[in-house]
């Protein structure tokens, strides 16, 4: 029963990004030149944080005005508190600097909406409906393990459908503590994307800044939609997508293109 549930449990959110199933999307209206440019690594996160906030100023302008204002310190330690678990820094670090909208081509939930799916998950997890276990895989084996649910994940991007980018903070033999994964009611396969935060950051920006992403107006929208989608290789940008993992190719244990069934 939780299966079907669980989207209305989660907050809404609104999709700048993507449009999943296989029912191909019309064509967008608009296509952005982005322009890549060549900088040396960020020395830090602060400087990462800064050029990936310039680089979606200057190349997604509505998506920047979704931004929030970050939150404190002490907004943060809150949740802490509450919750009884440490925040990576770098979870903290991007909290800091904003408090979500339209981000990563996803949802970029507010920290109060972190925290709301993360207590969603684990009242899930209480009811030990094993049943819903079944099914669930780990890419790469061992890493993610293999409950549909619990409170062990810190979700910070959404999809609008009850699937989610997270931390996760007890992960399977072959994982790591705070590694970023995919997950949720639809996602019976998990990949891990990256073995932290920082590393998921650091390659984001890595493919904005080269260029290897295409940035798109949809038709179909009252308002105004853009779209932000990290390239294949080769440069192919699929409308769509299987599992979440097809919107990072190539992170981590992600394949690096999309299966064609999905199309």
């Amino acid at each position: 029963m939780w299966r079907w549930l669980l989207p209305m449990l989660i907050v809404p959110a609104i999709l700048s990004a993507v449009t999943g199933g296989s029912v191909a999307p019309p064509p967008p209206l608009e296509v952005r030149r982005v322009t890549p440019v060549t900088l040396p690594e960020p020395r830090d996160l602060p400087e990462l944080l800064a050029r990936l906030d310039a680089w979606v100023a200057r190349e997604v302008p509505l998506h920047h005005a979704t931004l929030r204002p970050g939150v404190t310190d002490a907004t943060l330690d809150a949740v802490e508190a509450r919750q009884g678990v440490t925040l990576p820094p770098a979870l903290r670090a991007l909290y800091r600097w904003h408090d979500g909208g339209d981000l990563f081509g996803l949802a970029f939930l507010s920290l109060e909406h972190l925290e709301f799916n993360q207590v969603a998950w684990a009242e899930i997890a209480a009811d030990r409906l094993t049943d819903l276990d079944e099914g669930i895989a780990s890419h790469p084996p061992g890493a993610i393990r293999l409950l549909y649910a619990t409170g062990d994940w810190l979700p910070f991007l959404h999809d609008g459908g009850g699937n989610h980018v997270a931390l996760d903070l007890n992960p399977g033999p072959a994982g790591r503590v705070g590694q970023v994964i995919t997950t949720g009611r639809d996602e019976e396969h998990r990949y891990v994307l990256a073995p932290d935060l920082d590393t998921f950051l650091r390659e984001y920006l890595r493919r904005l800044e080269s260029g290897r992403v295409t940035v798109r107006r949809l038709s179909g929208f009252s308002d105004e939609t853009w779209e932000v989608r990290l390239q294949e290789p080769g440069g192919r940008a699929p409308d769509g997508y299987g599992v979440l993992a097809d919107l990072f190719p190539g992170f981590g244990a992600a394949p690096e293109h999309m299966e064609t069934r999905w199309h």
